[in-house]
């Protein structure tokens, strides 16, 4: 496995553009995956591939057993770093764990990625793609969803169609 690849320069690059971060997180809260996001956006734009959810299990093993439960113990310790300082050593290692935890899953889907039919670059794949991830996701909350996906695509493709949302399981 690869850890500095295609899709991790990609994601890391695309994350720190202005207004992805918030976005993101917000999408998280929402219930979906940041990494599968930011690999939908890369197949669309720069790999050209067609998304295969069946083809990333080793990354889903990977982010339900290791990611998920290192991201539940940082948010457990978060309170008491407010509370006192002295935690604040144990919050940042824990979010450098968790940082590497990400590069871990997202270098297990770049090597998936291969095995996945090769279509034309650009926003119809990038929203073929995110229309398949969407379907296979149950949302918590809707409102906030729909603003901090443009923010994101419209951050990938500034010319984004008006009508990007048509097709997507949005309602």
């Amino acid at each position: 496995m690869k850890l500095e690849n295609a899709l991790w320069h990609y994601a890391v690059r695309l994350y720190r553009q202005d207004g992805v971060e918030q976005a993101c997180l917000t999408l998280q809260e929402a219930g979906l995956s940041i990494n599968r996001l930011l690999l939908c956006c890369w197949l669309g734009q720069d790999a050209g591939r067609r998304l295969a959810l069946d083809q990333l299990e080793a990354a889903t093993t990977w982010q339900t057993d290791i990611t998920h439960p290192m991201r539940a113990l940082r948010y457990a310790v978060r309170p008491h770093k407010q509370q006192d300082d002295s935690y604040q050593a144990v919050y940042a290692a824990m979010r450098k764990a968790e940082l590497a935890c990400e590069q871990v899953e997202l270098a297990l889907m770049c090597e998936a990625a291969d095995a996945m039919n090769q279509a034309e670059t650009g926003v119809d794949l990038l929203l073929e793609n995110l229309a398949c991830y969407l379907n296979a996701c149950t949302l918590k909350q809707m409102s906030p969803v729909v603003d901090a996906l443009e923010t994101v695509l419209r951050t990938v493709y500034p010319a984004l169609p008006e009508d990007w949302q048509t097709g997507l399981p949005l309602h």
